[in-house]
């Protein structure tokens, strides 16, 4: 299990590669709004579980949103910003309440809602989180 964990942040990052397009082809239907700038109150508004999350204060404008078998999915690549930002978040959800429990980067929390994961890597300057809430039934 613990050879499976540290694969998800370099599975996240090599999203970041995959999920490059150019802007002008992109398409809110089909990327999601991937590629379209926005602020995280404007996210929060449109998909209300992230705020179960503590905000983000890099760059969104590489973002994308799924809902998988009912897990949802926020998933931003911050390109060319620092590792402190990294370093910042981390400590963000440690205040919140988020626990690191193996070191690898991979954050839990549940609520009465829901069960909260958060994996977040940085490398080569390029910065990956990934939320995602999975409703307790």
């Amino acid at each position: 299990m613990k050879k499976i964990l540290w694969l998800c942040p370099l599975m996240l990052l090599m999203m970041a590669f995959i999920g490059c397009d150019d802007k002008e082809k992109d398409d809110d239907e089909s990327l999601g709004g991937q590629l379209s700038e926005t602020t995280w109150a404007a996210e929060v508004k449109k998909y209300p579980f992230l705020t179960n999350f503590p905000e983000y204060d890099g760059e969104l404008e590489n973002h994308r949103y799924d809902d998988t078998y009912g897990i949802l999915q926020y998933i931003i690549m911050d390109y060319k910003c620092e590792e402190s930002l990294k370093t910042k978040y981390c400590a963000k959800l440690t205040a919140a309440g988020f626990v690191d429990e193996d070191g690898y980067g991979i954050y839990k929390k549940t609520t009465t809602e829901y069960k909260l994961a958060v994996s977040i890597s940085y490398g080569g300057g390029t910065l990956a989180l990934s939320l995602s809430a999975e409703p307790i039934q």
